[in-house]
Formats: C-alpha cells, sequence, structure tokens
C-alpha cells in the first residue's frame, strides 16, 4: 500500500502569523528556520525554493514571502511560500481503514507531488520525498502516513516506531 510522508523540519521555529497585507510577522520569540510550516503557510528558504523550481513539481506555485519581525520592525526577506493545490482533510481520512489515504489517487503517489491537509499538515509522494532526501537539504524529515500524529517529533524516535521499522 502506497502512503504519503508528511514532511517536517528537524529544526523548530517561531511561530508566524500572516497579516491582512500578506506579510508573515513573528508572535514568538525564536529563530527562523529554512521550512517553516504553520496554520495556513509552508514557507521555505530560498535555496530550498530553488531546488524545488527546478524540479517543477505538480501543484506547486512558489511566491515571496516577507517576515515581519516587530522586536526590530525589520522586514526579512530570506523565504518563499509554497501554494500547494492538493488540498486534504483530517476528516476525510479512514482510520479503521489500513490506508487511511484512501481518497488520494494512486496515481498522485507515483509521482512527484505535494499535499496539503487541514492548512497545515505538508505531505509529500514516495518520489519526491526520494529525491529530497537524495538533495543536501538534510533538515527535512519524513514520516510515513499518520506516524508524525501519534505523538512522535521530527528527529526522535519512539520505541513504537522503532519497533515497527524493524518487523517491515
Amino acid at each position: 500500500m502506497k502512503l504519503p510522508h508528511q514532511l517536517s523540519s528537524i529544526q523548530p521555529h517561531a511561530r508566524l502569523y500572516q497579516l491582512s497585507d500578506g506579510r508573515f510577522q513573528i508572535v514568538e520569540v525564536g529563530d527562523l528556520a529554512p521550512l517553516m510550516i504553520g496554520f495556513g503557510y509552508v514557507l521555505v528558504e530560498r535555496d530550498l525554493a530553488q531546488y524545488l523550481a527546478e524540479l517543477y513539481s505538480t501543484g506547486v506555485e512558489i511566491i515571496d514571502a516577507i517576515i515581519y519581525e516587530p522586536w526590530r520592525n525589520e522586514e526579512l526577506c530570506t523565504h518563499q511560500r509554497l501554494l500547494i493545490d492538493r488540498h486534504l482533510s483530517s476528516e476525510m481520512l479512514r482510520y479503521d481503514d489500513p490506508n487511511p489515504f484512501a481518497d488520494v489517487r494512486e496515481s498522485e503517489l507515483d509521482t512527484e507531488r505535494f499535499f496539503l491537509m487541514d492548512q497545515q499538515y505538508v505531505f509529500v509522494s514516495r518520489p519526491l520525498k526520494e529525491r529530497l532526501e537524495a538533495s543536501r537539504f538534510e533538515y527535512l524529515h519524513f514520516t510515513e502516513g499518520l506516524w508524525g500524529f501519534a505523538g512522535n517529533r521530527p528527529g526522535k524516535t519512539s520505541q513504537c516506531s522503532e519497533r515497527v521499522r524493524r518487523l517491515k
């Protein structure tokens, strides 16, 4: 059974909030990370954005993003925004089904593709995951299916998920 992989970063980042003018304001003190995913936004460093643009991944638009730092009254233009057109809803997941992503067409999982669930969780197809894993962007982290929702954090492996990996 083919499943998409959740994409995240091993680097924590400050929370952002999108202002009415389109800028993203830092609302929590912390560092910016090369990949920042939050409700309503996916921001990536320019280097990764360029890499993705060269891949031409179906269903993704890359646009400039401005991050506003209110404590210094500065605007940062270090990231770009990914607009992902293939949306999933957690309500469409079938938890009692061995394939909770049954509404995702298998053909979508055979191509390099992004998916956005509930406006805040990014998933990728296996071919895109493999390409990104082979890239120089070592901060990217992947979990298959819904493992990332089982209390696991990027960079951490629970004993349960480790046990499952050994059985495969």
